[in-house]
This record gives C-alpha cells, structure tokens and sequence, in this order.
C-alpha cells in the first residue's frame, strides 16, 4: 500500500521532468467563450511600430526637413531680383519725372550674373544731369558681369549652396546614427520581456508540481503511511515558489512597461504588451565564425554613419579650404552692357551703344583670407584624424561583439547541457524516493537546482540576444 501511494506521488512528481521550453498541457476546464487569442508578437512588428510611432525618432527625422530648408535658403541667394524706382524734383529750377524698372540674375555658371531694365523720364534736366536724360519712349538696357579670376571657380553663393547640399546627406546619417540606438534599445527591452516571458512560465510550472504533489501527500499522511514533515515541507516549498512566482510577475509586468516606450498605438500612446502576445520560447543561439566577423568588420567601416560623417564633414571643410583660396585671389571682373534709346528726344547719345569694362581689386595684405584658408585646413586636419579613429573604434567595437556573442552562446550551450543533467538527476532522486531510500526534501532540492539551471540558461539565452543586438548595432544591421 505504501509503495502504491509513492508511485502516485512520484507520478504527480514526473511533471517535472518536462523539457523547460514546453509548457505544461492545459487542465481541462468547463466550457466558456474565450477571447480568440493574440497572435505573438515579433521583434519585426516593435522595429516597424518604432519607425512610425517613436517620438525621438521622430524627432530626429526634423533634421531631414531642416537640412532641406538650409538648401533652400542657399538656392535664394540665385533667386531673380526685381527692382523699381520713382524720383521727381518739382521744386527747384530743373522740374522732372523718373522712373526705373529692372531685374538682376545670378547664374549658377562661373559666377556670372546677367541683368537688364528699362528707365524713362521727362522733363527738364541740369546739363551735368544729362544721363539722366531719355528719349520719349526710355532707354532699355542689359549686359552680362563675368569674373575672370577671383569668385570664377568658386563664390560664396555656390560655396554655401554645395555646403548645405553636403548637410542634407549628413542629417540623414544623424538620423541613421540615431536609428541604430534606438533600434539596438528597442530590440534589447523586447528580448527582456520574452525573458521574463519564459521564467514567469517556468515560476508557474514548478509552482503547479508542488501543488498537485500536496493533495497526494496530505492524503498519505492522512493514512499515517508518511510522516507529517514531508506535507510540511512541500508546503514550505509552495510557499517559497508562490514568492518566486510573484517575483516573475513583476519583472514581466516591468519588462513589459519598458518596451511600451517603444510599443506604441496610431496616436502615439504606450502600449502595454500582454503575456498572451509572448512568443512560445526563446530563438536557439548560434555562433559567429570568423568569414562572416571580417564581412560584417568591412560592411561596418563603409555603413556605420559617423565615419560617414566625418567624411561628409571633411568636405565641407574643403569648401571652406576653396573659399579662403578663392579670397585671397586678385578680382578682375569684365562686364559688357547694350543700351538702347526709343522715341524722339534731344539726347547726345545713341541710340545704340554697347560698354565694356575691366575692373581689378586685390587686398593688399590679404589676412583675412589667410587666416580663414589656415582655419579651414586645420579644421580638415582634425576631422580626417577623427575620421582614422572612428574606423578603429568601429573595429575594435565588432570584435568585441563578436567575441561577447560567442562567449554567450558557448554559455548558453553548456547551460542546455547542465538542465539536462540537473533533470536527469531529479527523476532519479524521484526514483529514489519511490524505493524509499529518499526524502521530499531531497526530491526538492533536485528539483529546485533543474529550475535554477533553467533560469540560468534562460538568463544566458538573454545575454546572447543582448549581445547580437549590440552586434548588429556596431555592424550596422538593423539599419536594414
């Protein structure tokens, strides 16, 4: 009769022996309408709700739009201009009338503007006033002003305009740079909360042994055919793994509130991920071999955005490099301008003439641009060695990646191994105490040291799924 009862309670024991990844299968339980369940949620659908819904993601996506208007603004300094003047002098001697229209365009081709215009008056004019002086229909005008030398290469206007070209390519690194952190903390708070997912069901699981395990022994200790002490001891073990069930509870409840920062509806409100969206189990952990370590190495050096950055930044400095050449270059400018008087008039001049000039201006000493070109190289000096020690920083942070998820998943694999041995260990305890030639207590402390290996690989499971978002972080994979 005695050994009877110990089959029984070493069959509700038996549940134990469960693989940790499976759940127990459901109690039956009386028929009622359920919710339809929640399809799991995947690490894809937090990435594409943080794309949409993130608000320092959107934030930093405000740099694209204020690169784009840093472009216009340059773009403004080629708009046309348009220009229009009235004058009268009705109170002294000479009494006339004066009116002036025209229009100024810059070109975006070897500095050169060209312009044009119309002006008329009447009236009478003083004699050393006479250009003043048009025909009954006015004097139209137009010419062309062309640098031969200082501003031809290069201006302020085209300098300013290639710069902030420059600056929309490094607003989207920023926003690539940016993207890469939030995604890397997106991707860890959702491997924490499927974590804390998987010990909350192994709380419950080894909760629900002791507690079908107490029925049978309480019964058999009714009968006397075990003592009292082994119901009091599976009692103590109920209540110290209730403990460590609410425990798993609240750090699921808290995982759960760190990834609503980046779980989020349409109007950008958290959203509280609930135990039944956790996928069934954990991802198996696999390593990293060395031909895809130096692939990932050579894709970081040419994706990972600051490096890119500083690139881009580089450039800019040579613009400014160009600029200080450009100033302290000597200004010979030639213009050529057509004038043409319309109608009847008393003017000396015309009606067609056609000017040209030649004008020199050159800085004697020329420190400003000197100090300006000194400024510019030295600002390219400090970025291309910025730009070395990004390239090695960028290595050194893939090898150590690299090497922590390997470290991770060589844990992970010896942690299988040991919750094997810990499980093959309890049901021989089990057995044990079938034959009589053990105690509960021992059965517990068997079963107790399987669920903490259990937790410990869940615990390494966790880091290699750190440590491979970090990794893809350094590489810059997530940012595809």
């Amino acid at each position: 009769m005695k050994t009877l009862l110990l089959s029984i309670l070493c069959a509700a024991g038996l549940l134990a022996q469960s693989a940790p990844a499976q759940s127990a299968p459901a109690q039956s339980a009386p028929a009622q309408s359920a919710p339809p369940p929640q399809t799991p949620l995947s690490l894809d659908d937090i990435m594409n709700n943080v794309e949409k819904n993130y608000p320092p993601l959107l934030v930093t996506l405000a740099e694209r739009a204020l690169a784009d208007a840093d472009v216009l603004q340059a773009l403004g300094r080629f708009d046309l201009v348009l220009s229009a003047q009235a004058d009268t002098d009705q109170f002294g001697y000479y009494r006339n009338e004066r009116l002036t229209a025209g229009f100024d365009q810059p070109l975006s081709t070897m500095g050169a503007s060209v312009y044009g215009g119309w002006r008329g008056s009447e009236g009478s004019f003083a004699p050393y006033a006479g250009a003043q002086d048009t025909r009954s229909f006015g004097e139209w005008r137009g010419g062309i002003k062309v640098p031969l030398t200082k501003n031809r290469q290069i201006d302020d206007r085209r300098g300013n305009l290639q710069k902030t070209r420059i600056g929309q390519r490094i607003a989207s690194l920023t926003i690539d740079q940016q993207r890469l952190v939030i995604r890397q903390l997106a991707a860890r708070r959702y491997w924490d909360w499927v974590a804390a997912g998987q010990r909350l069901r192994v709380a419950n699981e080894i909760l629900r042994v002791a507690q079908e395990r107490d029925a049978a022994l309480r019964e058999a200790s009714s009968l006397g055919q075990i003592p009292a002490i082994e119901v009091t001891e599976n009692q103590r073990q109920i209540l110290q793994r209730r403990s460590q069930l609410v425990e798993a509870e609240r750090a699921i409840q808290q995982a759960a509130i760190e990834l609503s920062l980046f779980y989020r509806d349409g109007a950008g409100q958290p959203l509280m991920a609930g135990n039944a969206q956790l996928p069934a189990k954990l991802p198996p952990t696999q390593t990293l071999d060395d031909t895809q370590v130096e692939t990932d190495r050579v894709a970081a050096l040419n994706l990972r955005p600051e490096i890119e950055r500083f690139s881009q930044q580089k450039k800019q400095a040579e613009i400014d490099t160009s600029l200080a050449e450009n100033d302290r270059k000597p200004a010979v400018d030639f213009s050529l301008g057509f004038t043409a008087e319309g109608g009847d008039g008393a003017v000396r001049r015309g009606p067609n003439e056609m000017k040209a000039s030649l004008r020199f201006e050159l800085p004697f000493q020329r420190r400003a641009a000197a100090g300006k070109l000194l400024s510019a190289e030295t600002k390219v000096t400090q970025l291309t060695q910025r730009e070395r020690f990004a390239r090695d920083q960028v290595e050194a942070e893939v090898q150590d990646a690299a090497s922590a998820v390997r470290a991770a998943h060589t844990r992970a694999a010896l942690l299988r191994d040991e919750v094997q041995v810990s499980l093959d260990l309890a049901d021989a305890e089990r057995e044990r105490f079938r034959l009589g030639d053990s105690n509960l207590f021992t059965v517990n402390l068997r079963e107790q040291a399987a669920v903490d290996a259990e937790l410990r690989q869940v615990s390494a499971v966790s880091d290699y799924l750190r440590f491979l978002t970090v990794y893809d972080q350094v590489t810059a994979r997530l940012l595809h």
